[in-house]
C-alpha cells in the first residue's frame, strides 16, 4: 500500500511552482515584445535618417556651388508644371535616387533692356511631392515643398 501512495505523488507539482512558471513566462513574453518594439523603432529612425540623408547629399551636390549654366531652358512660358516628366533627370547616390528638374526661364527684357533670369531646381522621390529651390539673377531667394498637379 505504501508503494502505491509514493508512485501517485511523483507527477505532482505544487501550485506555487506553476504560478512561478506562469509569471516567468509572462515576464519573458513582455520583455520580448518590448525588445521587438525597440527594434522596430530603431528601424524606423534609421529609415528616416536615410531619407533625410538623401536630401543632405542632393543639396550638397547642387546647392553649395550651384551651376546655373547647366539648367535647361524652360519649354513653357515661365516654368512648366512639375507633373511633366520630359525635363526630369535622375540623380543617384549609393542606393538613393531622386528625379529632378533644373530649369531656366528668361523673362522678356524690361524697359532698360534687362532680361531677368530665373531658375528652379525641383527634386522628388515619388514624382508627386517636390522639394524646390528658386534663384533670380543668380541669387538664391526661396525654397520649399510643392505638390505636382494631375
Amino acid at each position: 500500500m505504501m508503494s502505491y501512495l509514493m508512485g501517485s505523488q511523483r507527477g505532482w507539482v505544487s501550485l506555487p511552482i506553476i504560478a512561478l512558471l506562469l509569471a516567468i513566462s509572462t515576464l519573458s513574453m513582455q520583455y520580448q515584445q518590448r525588445l521587438q518594439a525597440s527594434y522596430l523603432w530603431r528601424g524606423q529612425l534609421n529609415d528616416i535618417e536615410i531619407e533625410q540623408q538623401v536630401w543632405v547629399d542632393f543639396k550638397q551636390d547642387f546647392m553649395v556651388s550651384p551651376s546655373l549654366s547647366s539648367a535647361t531652358f524652360s519649354e513653357c512660358v515661365g516654368f512648366c508644371e512639375l507633373g511633366l516628366h520630359s525635363q526630369e533627370k535622375i540623380w543617384q547616390k549609393n542606393t538613393q535616387r531622386l528625379h529632378y528638374q533644373w530649369v531656366r526661364y528668361e523673362s522678356p527684357a524690361n524697359e532698360s533692356g534687362h532680361v531677368l533670369a530665373s531658375y528652379r531646381l525641383c527634386a522628388s522621390q515619388n514624382q508627386q511631392q517636390y522639394r524646390c529651390w528658386w534663384w533670380r539673377d543668380g541669387a538664391w531667394f526661396s525654397g520649399g515643398w510643392v505638390s505636382a498637379s494631375d
